[in-house]
């Protein structure tokens, strides 16, 4: 188990290494181009000449590509600016309102009740959302485990103490060999120093097969020593690695889980290196058609005469959308 989580945090590192090698430059570049676009409308709402209905369309245009750079980066002030000149409401008028619109969605959908919640942004409402539903799981996982508690449970509870004990036993024993300050050597002072350290840190976190490895590492395990362990202690010590087995599985289930939510991979399906250099690949196929789409557009920015062209055909284009 410790090999497959190995593997997959070394297929994360990776793939996050060449993912943002290939896409933030990028994701840098459509920034640009689209900080762009809005800028060139603000300078051509700035001519006169324009009809109503050409100003409203710029207008309209200029404002959701503001919005659209403000939501990744609130703080771009001349954005914002472009964004209040040609807007009914200002950035933070508006975005107070999606706040209200979207608390209004989490008490009607969710039965979240935020209305006393300081937020600020919509990531504030997020996580407000997510510590409320933690909360109520916690509570009903709470209630629930009151109501299943029987005389079954209470062995097993007792089980677990008593596993704890041979753990705390193995531990205290290890201290005692392995103690730093009673080994004359230098070189062998610093392992053990280093050793100690690791027996610390898994006796925290209840690791006892590291404990165990430890242990061998410190010749204590002789041929006969599983027989002078006891039934008994070796069952509790089985237990105690069944259950750190069965919890290291799914915290690496869940990882995997949430890395195929957040990268839109299929559920269930294995990810393997091959997948993530095709995801990689899509994602910048993506960002550059869109980055090309942009420069396109730019280009019909690029003078009066063209945009009032293209302005005309998005109307027509509407009209027979419409019919249709």
């Amino acid at each position: 188990m410790r090999r497959a989580r190995a593997e997959w945090d070394e297929l994360v590192v990776e793939f996050k290494s060449t993912h943002a090698d290939r896409i933030h430059p990028l994701r840098a570049s459509l920034k640009q181009v689209t900080r762009e676009t809005v800028f060139v409308i603000d300078r051509l709402l700035d001519q006169k000449g324009w009809s109503r209905a050409d100003q409203s369309a710029l207008k309209e245009i200029a404002c959701h590509t503001a919005e659209a750079l403000l939501h990744a980066n609130p703080d771009d002030v001349e954005i914002r600016t472009i964004f209040d000149r040609h807007s009914s409401m200002t950035f933070q008028e508006a975005q107070r309102e999606e706040i209200e619109d979207l608390k209004q969605q989490a008490k009607e959908h969710m039965g979240i009740d935020l209305d006393d919640a300081d937020i600020e942004s919509e990531e504030d409402l997020v996580q407000h959302v997510y510590e409320r539903m933690k909360d109520d799981e916690a509570r009903q996982q709470e209630h629930s485990a009151e109501r299943r508690k029987s005389r079954g449970q209470q062995k097993a509870e007792a089980s677990a103490q008593t596993a704890k004990r041979y753990l705390r036993e193995l531990y205290r024993k290890l201290v005692s060999a392995v103690h730093p300050d009673r080994e004359a050597d230098a070189a062998r002072r610093a392992e053990k120093n280093e050793l100690m350290q690791q027996i610390n840190r898994a006796y925290a976190t209840n690791d006892l097969l590291t404990l165990l490895e430890a242990q061998r590492q410190l010749e204590l395990i002789d041929p006969d020593h599983a027989n002078q362990l006891g039934s008994e202690r070796l069952q509790q010590f089985n237990r105690l690695l069944a259950e750190q087995l069965e919890a290291a599985k799914t915290e690496l289930r869940s990882l995997q889980d949430a890395f195929r939510v957040d990268h839109e991979l299929p559920p269930g399906r294995a990810v393997n290196p091959q997948d993530l250099h095709l995801l990689s690949q899509r994602r910048a196929r993506e960002l550059r058609a869109h980055i090309n789409q942009q420069k396109r557009f730019l280009e019909v920015l690029a003078n009066k005469g063209s945009t009032k062209r293209w302005l005309k055909e998005q109307r027509r284009f509407d009209v027979d959308s419409d019919e249709d």
